[in-house]
């Protein structure tokens, strides 16, 4: 079966931090200078920024409260681009302590940070509290944005649950808004996301088309991180779809600008997904060189469910080798480190390792066993992918996609139609200056007539004088 996605998109929100909802320029002239040049480059560079903050550290206990809660905020915004969500955790905490009970814009911020903190660590039922008091709050104060922003971390809860139905719902009324608002960020976030919950549910080729263009938007935006985080997902679809060559051509993307970033994060994904991909095509030896390469950016993600799933995937490369019990010593490992909140929420994994776990003991001659475990395999399959369960998500993706093309038709037809306004009115001030122009010309020329009358009634009339001077001198 397909294996889902090893954690939502590697940071498609790493450094999608909407700071304020208000624009920022109108509050930059408070603020001293460090601290607007890390809002607005920290998507962007976030290693010099985290330099920055800690170089104002030093000053923090001599500022007033509302300095100091907007530089908790920026640094756990960084964090989170960095992927050190521990850090995150504690200084998005320090933040909402410091607020109190204050319920504003900022007190939505901290709660998305905690909550993505919370969730990059596998405390899932921890984050989605979080989310969902920013969500009702950021529809409380019709803060859109960060309304949107909540209700996509919610949906990717949901997905990481397996509850497919809700977070395609969730994601698709997130789409829609987005499509209103029309910003930027948020337009890439929601296509970031519905293509990772796409290759969640199989339709691959769906999925690339939501990334290509979140890819687009994140380049535009000039986010190299969470560029490099879609690229991971993009390149798991071509590998999904036996399209090898342009994986290993997205993930070697990825690796390079992992290491112009010097993004240890992105350096561990990019080898996971090279040697995943040389697995799938039967390239091992190539395979098991990319994920002990892997594994040496693997303790600085902190994440204990991304340590199981690199076990798991190690455990397919030995398998593939022939080295079975190396790949029991790998299972077992991943087995172990998945939390029972993570055994909880995310049934699909033990599925993946109850499937690999009959394949082990069969390959060791141990049939009763792998029988056992293949028999849990299957009531679990089919607990969690029943037939009403997987008519009812194609329903609503058709309708989604269905819905998607008449906004884009209805779009593509209203530009159209200012085209053709443009066009009238570009028309009617032709029309415009031709009329002036004519209506000039003509009051040109009739008071050059009168002009030229005149001038000819008084050459007659000095004539006149002139001959009548000449009778008067003759008598």
């Amino acid at each position: 079966m397909k294996q889902k996605q090893y954690l939502r998109t590697w940071g498609t929100l790493l450094s999608l931090c909407f700071c304020l909802a208000a624009p920022l320029q109108a509050e930059d002239a408070v603020w001293p200078q460090w601290l607007v040049q890390v809002k607005q480059q920290k998507a962007q560079q976030p290693e010099q920024m985290l330099q920055l903050l800690q170089q104002q550290q030093s000053f923090y206990g001599d500022w007033p409260v509302e300095l100091q809660v907007q530089y908790l905020l920026q640094l756990s915004d960084v964090y989170e681009s960095l992927g050190k969500h521990q850090q995150q955790q504690e200084v998005a905490e320090r933040g909402l302590a410091l607020l109190g009970e204050r319920r504003d814009l900022i007190t939505i911020d901290f709660w998305n940070n905690l909550g993505f903190a919370l969730e990059m660590q596998s405390q899932y039922q921890q984050a989605l509290h979080y989310y969902q008091q920013a969500s009702a709050l950021a529809t409380e104060l019709k803060a859109e944005k960060l309304h949107i922003e909540a209700d996509i971390n919610i949906a990717a809860i949901y997905s990481i649950q397996d509850k497919f139905q809700e977070a395609l719902v969730l994601l698709k009324s997130s789409y829609d808004r987005a499509l209103v608002l029309k910003d930027p960020e948020i337009l890439a976030y929601v296509n970031a996301e519905l293509g990772l919950l796409y290759v969640g549910l199989g339709f691959d080729k769906e999925a690339i088309d939501f990334m290509e263009k979140a890819i687009a938007g994140y380049e535009a935006l000039g986010w190299q991180k969470d560029k490099m985080d879609v690229l991971f997902n993009l390149a798991r679809s071509y590998s999904y779809l036996e399209q090898y060559d342009k994986a290993m051509q997205s993930y070697d993307q990825l690796l390079q600008l992992a290491v112009a970033q010097q993004d240890q994060a992105n350096l561990y994904f990019a080898y996971l997904g090279l040697a995943s991909t040389s697995k799938d095509n039967e390239k091992l030896d190539a395979a098991l060189a990319y994920i002990e390469k892997a594994e040496q950016y693997l303790p600085g993600l902190q994440s204990t469910y991304q340590n199981s799933m690199h076990h798991y995937e190690k455990a397919l490369i030995y398998r593939e080798l022939g080295q079975t019990s190396l790949a029991s010593q790998e299972l077992a490992q991943a087995e172990q480190s998945l939390s029972k909140e993570e055994n909880d929420a995310n049934q699909s994994s033990q599925l993946w390792i109850l499937n690999l776990k009959a394949k082990l003991e069969a390959d060791s001659g141990r049939y009763q066993k792998a029988y056992e475990h293949l028999d849990q395999f299957f009531k679990g399959y089919h607990k969690l992918r029943n037939k009403e369960h997987e008519l009812s998500v194609e329903k609503l993706r058709l309708g989604f996609d269905a819905q998607r093309q008449q906004a884009q038709n209805e779009l593509l037809e209203k530009d159209n139609e200012l085209q053709a306004l443009r066009l009238q009115e570009a028309e009617r001030k032709r029309q415009n200056q031709w009329l002036w122009i004519g209506l000039f010309g003509s009051t040109s020329l009739i008071l050059l007539v009168l002009l030229l009358w005149q001038l000819a009634r008084r050459q007659a009339q000095m004539q006149a004088q002139l001959q009548q001077k000449s009778l008067e001198k003759t008598h």
